[in-house]
């Protein structure tokens, strides 16, 4: 996908203003994320060959997933301090499945709208940090770094009712980036 196209989804799913003139940063810090629930947006860093420029693991391009199978895992129903959601794309050519992972556990609170800064491979992230974990298609991260923004997250008597979230993730702590969004409602 080309830099004008994730511009584009950008705009359509809410993660940048009319304004914004810097969208590859902005993803995992953006006020608002609007999009229609059910969506799974991922932008990894494609990399230049021939340059110290490389391409992110997991998912290296840029999808919006909208079609698809959606299910849920909250690893605690009191706590409310660790959701897994999973995705299955009706389109193979977006991957076979998606998981993506918010925890607060090491922070002993729930998970709440707010910025989680210095997050760690979930469910390995050591005390004092959030965790987070994007993973498919048999890819993931041994270690990482990033950040997750919760914009909107509603619980009920059932679990997990809906949840809106950006994310930056890097594999290994290192220069490629993975930035996305998923908005998710229980149907």
């Amino acid at each position: 996908m080309s830099i004008v196209s994730v511009v584009a989804a950008s705009l359509y799913l809410g993660l940048l203003p009319l304004s914004h003139a810097a969208p590859i940063e902005a993803f995992a810090t953006a006020n608002s994320c609007t999009a229609p629930r059910g969506t799974l947006f991922l932008n990894g860093d494609v990399g230049i060959p021939g340059t110290f420029n490389t391409r992110d693991y997991i998912h290296p391009g840029a999808d919006v997933i909208i079609n698809g199978t959606w299910s849920t895992h909250v690893y605690s129903s009191t706590s409310r301090d660790y959701v897994r959601i999973h995705v299955t794309p009706a389109l193979s050519a977006q991957g076979l499945w998606w998981d993506i992972a918010f925890s607060t556990q090491q922070l002993g609170t729930p998970l709440a709208v707010g910025l989680y800064t210095n997050a760690q491979r979930a469910p390995f992230a050591d005390p004092g940090h959030p965790g987070l974990s994007v993973s498919g298609d048999g890819r993931g991260c041994n270690t990482l770094a990033g950040e997750f923004q919760i914009h909107d997250i509603v619980w009920d008597s059932v679990g997990l009712l809906k949840l809106s979230a950006s994310f930056l993730q890097r594999c290994e702590a290192g220069t490629p980036v993975l930035r996305g969004m998923v908005a998710y409602e229980r149907q």
